[in-house]
């Protein structure tokens, strides 16, 4: 008997997940727990097992095709057997017939728009190229390798210029080369949609409020130098700037339960135990892998477990669980030369903290540190929220005292 093979559960409820790559072909022998396909989602990759021993005997999605939260993307049975036909996209509406001249009722229609091989263009991208009479060799594909999707083919209609009517006996004007777009249209979907969605709602429901101040980084940064310095020889990870903020900040955070919490609108959960996120720009999305209980880790074993989890947030590999679960979030933009900025609150977190580029050689003769805690004003009040930025301040300015105890 056939098994489909859907789409599993991506952690982000109703969101479409984007085929990045198929590992078989229709007609391939798999063994059950074979990986037959690599998705795309909202926070990872997933690769999507094969649910049963068999052959492939169809695949519904091709590279760069949203596909929704357990649709079903391929088929596996035994050889031969027989598969339900896939259910076509929704047509794209024709535009309305227009009445003929008269003497042309019975004229023979126009053909089709031609097709492109499937390695160039989704299935769904050529069934609404031929609805929509167009020449798949004009358009520019935007999926994965180049691959034409329905959206390019849509963009493609929108901006095509009809030819002029050329009088009879009038010799054809030579064609004009065609406009080259102003933009580039690149579509939304993926993670890339999910992070937007979760942003643009995370400030329309939440009372987020920004306090800002500095830290005196002096102390921070010497230490940093000094552990730099001891390496090698003793062993130890090559530290980081960060590595040093998110062990103050998880300190300071396990003092804190009232910020070190979650809000919703039947309870404000107060954690004893941090659970650190750290934002991580992929180059495709920010990710925020979970460092666990990260407040009882020296330092050592602070920054490993944070090396680990941006690696894996940068190639690729974190699951959803990986990013489950988070108290409290830690965006640190120093390292591309930012200052001051907004962070946003991961909701149902009630508290980020945004650190920024110490300023060397300042007015002040010390190294400040630019931070910023933005906090949901409905889970805890501002004078509270300035108390645990000033003791995140203060770990940050005592850090060699606080790694000794």
């Amino acid at each position: 008997m056939a098994t489909d093979v859907r789409v599993p559960t991506t952690g982000n409820s109703g969101e479409d997940a984007v085929v990045l790559e198929w590992l078989v072909s229709v007609g391939d022998a798999v063994t059950e727990g074979d990986t037959l396909v690599v998705l795309e989602t909202a926070k990872a990759t997933v690769d999507v097992p094969a649910p049963a021993s068999g052959t492939v005997l169809a695949i519904t999605a091709q590279p760069g095709d949203d596909v929704a939260e357990h649709a079903t993307i391929a088929v596996v049975g035994a050889a031969g057997e027989a598969t339900p036909p896939a259910p076509l996209p929704e047509a794209t509406p024709l535009p309305e017939a227009t009445a003929l001249p008269e003497g042309l009722e019975g004229s023979t229609p126009a053909g089709p728009a031609p097709r492109a091989s499937r390695g160039h263009a989704s299935p769904r991208a050529a069934i609404v190229a031929e609805r929509n009479g167009v020449d798949l060799s004009t358009v520019t594909g935007t999926g994965p390798g180049g691959r034409i999707l329905a959206l390019d083919v849509l963009a493609a209609k929108r901006t095509a210029t009809p030819l002029p009517e050329a009088r009879e006996g009038s010799t054809p004007a030579p064609s004009a080369p065609a406009e080259q777009s102003p933009f580039t249209s690149i579509p939304v979907r993926g993670a890339r949609k999910v992070t937007a969605q979760r942003m643009h709602a995370a400030l329309a429901e939440m009372a987020q409020v920004t306090l800002t101040r500095y830290a005196d980084a002096s102390t921070l940064l010497g230490y940093l130098g000094r552990l730099r310095e001891q390496a090698e020889r003793r062993d130890l990870p090559r530290f980081t700037v960060n590595d040093l903020v998110l062990f103050a900040t998880a300190r300071t955070f396990a003092q804190h339960p009232e910020a070190n919490a979650t809000f919703s609108w039947d309870e404000i959960r107060q954690y004893s135990r941090v659970d650190l996120g750290v934002a991580v720009d992929t180059g495709r999305a920010l990710l925020v892998p979970v460092v666990r209980d990260a407040a009882s880790l020296g330092l050592v074993d602070l920054a490993r477990a944070t090396a680990t989890a941006v690696e894996r947030a940068r190639s690729g590999a974190l699951t959803p669980d990986e990013m489950a679960g988070g108290t409290v979030t830690v965006s640190n933009l120093g390292g591309a030369g930012v200052h001051w900025f907004t962070p946003v609150v991961n909701p149902p977190q009630v508290c980020i903290l945004g650190v920024g580029r110490a300023l060397p050689s300042s007015p002040a003769g010390a190294d400040l540190m630019p931070l910023s805690l933005t906090f949901d004003h409905r889970a805890i009040d501002g004078a509270a929220a300035g108390a645990v930025l000033a003791d995140v301040a203060d770990a940050i300015e005592n850090l060699d005292i606080i790694a000794a105890l």
